[in-house]
């Protein structure tokens, strides 16, 4: 992938919290993975998340660089339901992933995931993005979309999923990086141009202070017991028991504001 943010001068840019939702192995840490680290090989033993994650990623958008803070949490309905009032708080987009060659994955965001995000958080106030995950799976790639090879859920089943919920589509593939870097730009570019078009009717259109007043969430990510990564990326874990009690986990959730 090319076109990588730098930092940018002059200025911080401002930071937005989106997070990822999907069913257990649909390849959301995967995804996450490959954006921060892309020139790394991937690692295919990537163990199921058990309690939250999230990573600072710095990205480009047509208005200039901003910085994502990008939650993955557990695709487990026991930690689900504990941890999603805290991943929603100031969340100001999500991805939700499924796995084309796994038509279950896909069910459960219509059966599931719609209706966390509706009870959790203001969906209408959200940005969202559909990514199907694994296309390097699809042994008809080029065909359109069908359902042969590996292949159980068509792209005309996902876009018709857009247009009931009211969102864009991509897939992607974290093994080979297809469309990853592309995904999380789409998102955070829609995040960005509702930000600057809501701060220009408070302030009247104002045209200095679409950067340094766009905060998605308070703080960037980079606090105490972050962990860097390549690409400038900031990763940070919080751990709960089976979805009950947090492990030492409380204070990095408040440091980075949700």
């Amino acid at each position: 992938m090319s076109g990588r943010a730098t930092s940018t001068p002059g200025g911080k840019p401002p930071l937005y919290k989106i997070v990822m939702l999907g069913d257990s192995g649909v390849g959301k840490t995967s995804l996450v993975a490959r954006l921060t680290n892309p020139d790394r090989p991937l690692n295919h033993d990537i163990s199921a998340t058990m309690g939250i994650e999230f990573d600072t990623q710095m990205l480009d958008t047509p208005q200039g660089k901003v910085k994502a803070q990008i939650w993955d949490t557990a695709g487990q309905e026991r930690f689900a339901r504990v941890l999603l009032p805290t991943y929603f708080r100031k969340a100001k987009g999500v991805i939700l992933v499924y796995d084309i060659t796994n038509a279950k994955s896909f069910e459960s965001l219509s059966e599931r995931w719609m209706a966390q995000l509706n009870d959790h958080s203001n969906a209408d106030d959200l940005a969202k993005l559909l990514v199907g995950n694994k296309s390097d799976l699809d042994t008809n790639n080029d065909d359109g979309g069908g359902a042969g090879g590996s292949r159980e859920v068509s792209k005309e089943k996902a876009s018709a999923f857009c247009q009931e919920y009211g969102m864009e589509f991509l897939e992607t593939s974290a093994k080979s990086g297809d469309n990853v870097l592309k995904a999380f730009e789409k998102l955070i570019g829609i995040v960005h141009d509702r930000a600057i078009n809501a701060q220009q009717k408070s302030k009247g259109g104002g045209a200095g202070g679409a950067g340094a007043g766009l905060k998605g969430v308070a703080g960037s990510g980079s606090g105490a017991g972050g962990k860097s990564t390549e690409g400038g990326a900031t990763e940070r874990t919080i751990k709960l028991e089976d979805g009950n009690n947090t492990s030492g986990g409380g204070g990095d959730a408040g440091a980075c504001g949700c």
